[in-house]
């Protein structure tokens, strides 16, 4: 069907199609396939006479590319339904029926089938294997009511990753040619390892962690040093409880550990990550679709607003004023995405029944007010994304999408609208962009450890310290879970390995926008905070600080 190698001899099926569809989506790829899914791969093999081994294994097999090459391969399905076959085959089939340019790039590629939103909850576990030194599908599913083990195997989860990511730093390579040692190589010693070692200098690494009295320790997989932070000098950003550090300084008589220097793990570009993730295997795809992304055929935006207040009529007017703007522009011109982000009331979410009855009086609001601009519902998408104080209101991370209680009026009159968990993940072209709506900086800013006399950490920019942090600790919420409560089998939902291609950290702080590792982040700050703002992000720009702009209303 999607064509067959040149010169094969064809062989008869030895087997019936559901008995390949096991073989190559279970066995090969360790993808589950529910009933539905079997029937409809035999239903396709019916359809178009598949009957030699060949053509169908070779059908079944760019199935399977399909599904897991329309994202990062970190982000696709475990669980294949007839659905998810269903739209990988029409992929499949558009981008057969269109024409390459004259260099290859792809420009009539169809910018709509390659927009998709992730939800958290849809993304499989991925682990580090220390013995086959690669990524790894995890073997079972997430589980909302996981086992007690999976308490410890989501950090040491995270402590492999962010290790492994160490040890490929060139400051952190072991020397090549043995007795040339360079004179910056810096030499990892675990905690275990310092017994009866009293009075030396050592570089350890491990999660930052404050017991039950009260002093700090850094613990490894294998053991628990107390720290001494006294006279720490901080590094470049914030930290927490539950962020993995690299400490420098010397143990003491008393085994305790006196800090000298702390600082985060250096970080990994997003190019380099995915070489190690995927090996060579995707270079080439990554490429095209680099190349497809932009070109000026795909020239488009996604516009991201966050606190949109619905309970607040001056806010309402304001939206409205700003579709109004977008319902005027030239059709190719109008945005493909709009990003809401909630909280989506002034006031937060009470488990009680005036509160439902106001959510679902705003949301039919919105869906009123939407479906009054019917040329942006036909050429754009809509996603919203719950704040912290939305229903259910919940410390845990990550949390599910809107309920579907709250949100009929919008699924009946939006045609084209998703309603994402938070965090959630967009995937366009070679690009992934992370949306996480929480007020991070007041969190972070409260909990963060204070070292020494403090004096090293006055006159840090936040925004700079904040950005760097979650990026290097390769994690959305690098806090305990005390604080930051986390589904253990869904924690790698909120990790940042490969670091995204862009990170909304949508916040009531102040906007901004940075540029670290090549990963764009910003924030689009509170719609009504002084003026009617929000952000516009260009994905067909080549320059990563090039992509963002903040736009307002003018004024009155």
């Amino acid at each position: 069907m999607f064509g067959s190698a040149p010169g094969r001899a064809p062989a008869p099926a030895a087997l019936s199609p559901a008995d390949y569809a096991r073989r190559v989506f279970q066995t090969k790829h360790n993808l589950s396939l529910v009933p539905s899914a079997i029937q409809w791969l035999e239903e396709l093999c019916a359809e178009f006479n598949l009957e030699q081994e060949s053509d169908i294994v070779d059908t079944f097999e760019h199935l399977v590319k399909g599904v897991q090459g329309h994202g990062s391969g970190l982000d696709g399905p475990v669980k294949i339904t007839a659905q998810v076959l269903d739209e990988a085959y029409q992929r499949l089939r558009v981008s057969a029926d269109q024409p390459n340019t004259e260099n290859g790039h792809g420009d009539d590629f169809d910018t709509s089938q390659y927009l998709k939103v992730v939800d958290a909850f849809d993304m499989p576990a991925w682990r580090w294997g220390e013995e086959s030194k690669t990524f790894e599908r995890a073997p079972k599913g997430p589980s909302l009511a996981p086992p007690p083990s999976s308490k410890a195997r989501y950090l040491r989860d995270r402590y492999h990753i962010i290790r492994q990511v160490i040890l490929r730093n060139e400051h952190f390579s072991p020397p090549a040619i043995a007795g040339n040692e360079r004179s910056d190589y810096m030499k990892l010693t675990s905690i275990k390892n310092l017994l009866g070692r009293q009075g030396n200098h050592f570089l350890i690494f491990g999660l930052l962690a404050r017991m039950e009295d009260g002093a700090f320790y850094l613990e490894d997989l294998d053991d628990k040093v107390e720290l001494d932070l006294s006279e720490a000098t901080p590094e470049s950003g914030l930290f927490t409880e539950g962020s993995f550090v690299l400490v420098d300084g010397d143990y003491m008589a008393d085994s305790t550990f006196r800090v000298n220097e702390m600082g985060h793990p250096p970080s990994e570009r997003r190019k380099d990550a995915m070489f190690v993730v995927f090996f060579s295997s995707r270079i080439v795809v990554q490429a095209e679709l680099v190349a497809a992304e932009q070109s000026p055929q795909h020239e488009t935006s996604f516009v991201v607003l966050s606190d949109l207040h619905l309970d607040n009529y001056k806010t309402m007017n304001a939206l409205r004023e700003m579709l109004e703007t977008y319902e005027g522009v030239e059709d190719e011109h109008k945005p493909s995405l709009f990003v809401l982000c909630g909280n989506f009331r002034s006031r937060p979410f009470l488990f009680d029944g005036e509160s439902t009855r106001e959510y679902n009086e705003l949301f039919n609001n919105l869906a009123t007010l939407l479906s009054s601009f019917p040329s942006l519902l036909h050429h754009s998408r809509f996603l919203l994304i719950p704040g912290p104080t939305d229903p259910y209101a919940s410390l845990t991370l990550p949390r599910p999408a809107l309920p579907d209680s709250l949100t009929k009026s919008l699924s009946t009159k939006i045609p084209n609208i998703t309603f994402g968990s938070n965090p959630c993940r967009v995937r366009y072209f070679s690009q992934e962009l992370v949306f996480f709506r929480e007020d991070l900086m007041g969190r972070m800013m409260r909990n963060a450890v204070r070292m020494g006399d403090g004096s090293e950490q006055k006159g840090t920019d936040l925004r700079k310290a904040l950005v760097q942090t979650i990026l290097d600790q390769a994690h959305l919420a690098p806090l305990p879970l005390n604080v930051r409560p986390v589904l253990w089998d869904f924690d790698h939902a909120l990790r940042l390995y490969p670091m995204p291609t862009t990170l909304i950290l949508a916040d009531k702080f102040d906007p901004y926008k940075l540029v670290y590792e090549d990963c764009l982040v910003f924030n689009p700050g509170s719609f009504a905070r002084r003026k009617y703002s929000w952000s516009t992000y260009h994905p067909h720009m080549v320059e990563p600080k090039e992509r963002m702009e903040e736009s307002e209303l003018p004024d009155e």
